[in-house]
C-alpha cells in the first residue's frame, strides 16, 4: 500500500516536473539578465512569464484550472510592471489605471474561458473584470472624485448583476443589479457639482434616478420572466413624486425642464416595455 503510494507520488513529480523545471529557467535567465541589463523591470515582469509558461501548459496539457491561475498570475505580473517599471514615461494615475485594466482583462478572458470550456458561467470573474474596467476608466481618464468612483463602480456592478439575472431568471440579482446602476447615477448627478446651488434640487435629481432604477426592474422582467411584475412601480411611484416635488420646490424655473426629461425617460422606459410586451404575445 505505502509502496504504492510512494510511486503515485513519484509519477506526479515526473509529470509537472517539466512544468517547474521551465518556471525557474524562466525564472533565472530574467534575474540575470536584469542584473546585466540593469533594466530594473525584468525583475518585476517574472510573474508575468510565469503565467504565460503556465498558460502554454495548460494549452498542452488541456488543462484549463492551469490557464486559469497562468492568466492570473500573468494579469497580476502585467499589473506589477506597469505600475512600477520606471521605464514607463506615465504618471501614477495613469500608471494604476493601465494596472487595474491588465487586471480586468485577465479576469475578463477567465470567464470567457470558462464559459466555452467547462460550460460554466464564472460570474465572479466577469464581476472582477467589471470593477477593475471601471476603476482603470477612472484613474486613466483622471477622473478621481469620489462620484467618479461611485458613478462608474456601481454602474458596473449594476450591469453584471442585471445580465447574470436575466441570464439566470432570477429577479434577487435583477432587483439589486437595477437599483445599484441607477443609484451611482443618482449621486452623480445630483451632487456631483458643487457649484450648483439648491440642496432641494439636487435631492430632486437623485431620486428621480433611483425612483428610475424601481421602474427599470419592470421592465426587465418582463423581458426576462415574460410577466408583469408591478410592484416596483409603487416605490419608483412615490420616489419619483417626492423627487419631482422636491425639484420643483427648490427651482421653480426649471420645473418645465426637469418633468420634460423625466418624461422622456419614463417614455422610453414604457417603449421598450410595450415592444418585448408585443414580442410576448406573439410567443
Amino acid at each position: 500500500m505505502q509502496q504504492n503510494h510512494l510511486t503515485s507520488n513519484r509519477e506526479k513529480l515526473t509529470q509537472y516536473a517539466p512544468v517547474i523545471g521551465g518556471i525557474l529557467v524562466i525564472s533565472g535567465l530574467l534575474l540575470l539578465l536584469d542584473q546585466r541589463l540593469q533594466t530594473r523591470w525584468l525583475s518585476m515582469s517574472i510573474p508575468a512569464f510565469i503565467g504565460l509558461a503556465l498558460i502554454l501548459s495548460g494549452i498542452i496539457r488541456k488543462h484549463v484550472w492551469w490557464i486559469v491561475s497562468g492568466l492570473i498570475l500573468a494579469g497580476l505580473g502585467t499589473a506589477l510592471v506597469l505600475f512600477l517599471a520606471p521605464t514607463l514615461t506615465l504618471d501614477i494615475s495613469s500608471r494604476l489605471g493601465y494596472a487595474l485594466l491588465a487586471q480586468g482583462a485577465a479576469w475578463g478572458l477567465i470567464f470567457l474561458l470558462l464559459a466555452l470550456t467547462t460550460k460554466k458561467i464564472a460570474w465572479y470573474a466577469l464581476l472582477i473584470a467589471a470593477v477593475g474596467a471601471a476603476l482603470s476608466f477612472n484613474f486613466i481618464a483622471r477622473r478621481n472624485t469620489l462620484f467618479d468612483f461611485v458613478y462608474f463602480v456601481t454602474l458596473a456592478i449594476g450591469f453584471v448583476f442585471i445580465i447574470w439575472g436575466v441570464c439566470t431568471k432570477k429577479v434577487s440579482l435583477i432587483i439589486p443589479g437595477a437599483i445599484l446602476a441607477t443609484t451611482g447615477a443618482g449621486v452623480y448627478y445630483g451632487w456631483s457639482n458643487p457649484e450648483a446651488p439648491g440642496g432641494l434640487q439636487k435631492t430632486g435629481i437623485m431620486l428621480a434616478w433611483f425612483a428610475f432604477g424601481w421602474l427599470l426592474i419592470t421592465v426587465i422582467t418582463r423581458v426576462s420572466h415574460k410577466r408583469f411584475t408591478w410592484w416596483p412601480l409603487i416605490p419608483g411611484g412615490i420616489l419619483l413624486m417626492v423627487g419631482a416635488g422636491l425639484y420643483i420646490g427648490g427651482n421653480p424655473q426649471n420645473a418645465l425642464g426637469f418633468l420634460g426629461n423625466t418624461g422622456s425617460i419614463g417614455m422610453i422606459l414604457i417603449g421598450v416595455y410595450l415592444i418585448f410586451l408585443k414580442f410576448g404575445m406573439k410567443r
